[in-house]
């Protein structure tokens, strides 16, 4: 009976002392366990920070393709880049869509026609969406031109226009859409880029 009291002793002992060690380990560990959560809170931050915006151009049915050909001023599909502020996310096309996480806070999108740098400064209406993007919100922005006939003018005009809409708008309108190419993304863009196929769904 001693023999085995003696052991039940030792044993307590032991579990006392690792946890004694344990302790002071995580006493002197937790200053710099906090540096580095600290740290990468910085670097990555949470995608509570961020709201979706999903940008699309519009396509047109044969219909409206031949209305739009006899109206002497019509909206047709956008094709460019697309700018949030100095930076360029893609090269828009017909008929697609495209999704980013952005950061909460201020954004100015452009969509300069036949340009590959950033807008007018400061933003301008119709070609320039001012948006304060709010964490864990979606946001909705058609892009699209402005023609002017031939019929009208001798040259033909094009005046590239963004928009924010309504995402249920946005679903009706562009919901069959397809994903735009990988290869029209920027490259420091494309990893940010949402892998979903599918025009985004509101609940």
């Amino acid at each position: 009976m001693r023999i085995v009291r003696v052991e039940a002793m030792g044993t307590q002992y032991c579990e006392r002392l690792v946890y004694w060690f344990h302790a002071e380990l995580i006493m002197k560990m937790r200053p710099v366990c906090l540096l580095a959560l600290a740290f990468l809170g910085f670097v990555f931050p949470s995608g509570a920070q961020t709201g979706t915006v999903t940008f699309y151009s519009i396509d047109l049915s044969a219909k409206k393709q031949v209305k739009t050909a006899l109206s002497p001023v019509g909206t047709v599909p956008f094709t460019g880049w697309l700018f949030d502020g100095d930076k360029r996310l893609a090269h828009a096309t017909r008929g697609r869509f495209m999704s980013f996480p952005l950061p909460a806070g201020p954004h100015d999108f452009t969509v300069p026609y036949k340009s590959k740098g950033p807008g007018n400064k400061p933003c301008q209406p119709m070609d320039c969406l001012h948006l304060d993007v709010e964490s864990g919100r979606h946001y909705c922005v058609r892009l699209s031109a402005k023609d002017v006939n031939p019929i009208v003018v001798p040259i033909m005009f094009l005046d590239s226009r963004i928009e924010q809409v309504s995402c249920q708008e946005a679903s009706q309108e562009a919901g069959k859409y397809k994903r735009i190419d990988l290869k029209r993304v920027e490259p420091a863009m494309r990893s940010s880029l949402d892998a979903s196929p599918e025009f985004p769904q509101e609940n």
